[in-house]
């Protein structure tokens, strides 16, 4: 899915005066994110190393791990097709609805694929070879719990099961499941650092696995797919990541304190969330509400029609800052009459 993604500003037109159609953490530090660019800007003179060697050894660190352990990817999407292209023809598990890009990559590499609507302990089909979660998961921000991978794991050691944290600090109290991966060969964990260190545009994420299954997956990856610009501004986030890391707490009480506005507005009802963003269902069609709050009022939501097990009425949004919020309570105020 080239075009379809939540955040096209980039065709909405200099307009938009508050985006809630992307996940991408709201309050970063741009100040210092321009600083670090400035800095390294020189690096733009020279290739980058073929395998981002050196973030991979800074991810390593920061997650007690080897370099073996890590492949650094354009982004995470980047990495789920790899994965894909690694397990072609695969038969694969997607819960749905879930993020887009793991079916396209694996309809790309012509996988056989089983989607899981409800409960997977009594849905999974049988002998499947991969698997792909999100946790927590988008579009609706619904947490997997450690029982329920624990139970994937050790029930289908054949299959590989790959977790996507892109969303993981804007969580609270969710683990991060690589603490498991000492002992689990068949578990691979994907990160993004474009949604919570807020660089989307510069496009950065990693892979964790075993030094096996990394190893093998390595051979199908393209050489200088992340930039030398990202591999320098990577290795800097992470040595501050303390600092820049959203407040998983704070995020989720403005998310509830939003949620429960949009409540009140007849035709509107949000899902429960444990994240920034969250589903609302409405009444209306919200490819048409889309339209009408980008031309109207200069705002930016995300039309969840394409998410795989939703349907016209139900957009997605993020939380942004109070003032923001409050601008697209309004505008769904003035939608409905």
């Amino acid at each position: 899915m080239i075009h379809g993604h939540g955040d096209d500003l980039y065709r909405s037109g200099n307009g938009v005066i508050a985006n809630f159609s992307t996940n991408v953490w709201y309050e970063a530090d741009c100040q210092l994110l321009d600083r670090l660019l400035l800095q390294h800007a020189d690096r733009m003179l020279h290739y980058p190393e073929p395998d981002a060697g050196s973030f991979r050894q800074a991810v390593a660190t920061y997650h007690n791990l080897s370099p073996e352990h890590v492949i650094a990817g354009n982004g995470a999407t980047e990495l789920f097709y790899l994965i894909a292209h690694a397990f072609a023809g695969a038969s694969t598990v997607i819960p749905v609805p879930s993020f887009q890009e793991y079916e396209d990559a694996c309809t790309l590499y012509h996988h056989r694929i089983d989607f899981i609507y409800g409960s997977i302990r009594e849905r999974m089909p049988e002998r499947p070879q991969l698997m792909f979660i999100c946790n927590p998961n988008n579009p609706d921000g619904n947490i997997w719990t450690e029982a329920d991978i624990l139970f994937l794991l050790e029930h289908y050691p054949d299959m590989t099961l790959v977790i996507d944290e892109s969303f993981l600090h804007f969580a609270p109290g969710i683990r991060s499941a690589t603490h498991l991966l000492s002992d689990y060969d068949n578990l691979l964990v994907v990160r993004s650092m474009t949604k919570d260190f807020a660089i989307p545009g510069l496009r950065l994420g990693y892979m964790l696995g075993s030094p096996a299954k990394t190893a093998y997956i390595s051979h199908f990856k393209q050489p200088w797919t992340v930039n030398a610009l990202a591999i320098e501004m990577g290795k800097e986030l992470l040595k501050n990541a303390g600092k820049l890391l959203p407040d998983a707490h704070i995020v989720l009480q403005r998310q509830q304190a939003f949620a429960k506005e949009i409540a009140t507005i007849p035709g509107f009802a949000p899902c429960p969330s444990n994240t920034s963003f969250f589903l609302v269902r409405t009444d209306a069609d919200a490819r048409e509400l889309k339209q009408y709050l980008l031309e109207k009022e200069g705002i930016l939501i995300r039309d969840a029609s394409n998410f795989r097990g939703l349907d016209h009425h139900y957009f997605r949004i993020n939380t942004l800052p109070d003032e923001k919020n409050n601008l697209l309570i309004k505008a769904l105020k003035n939608y409905v009459g």
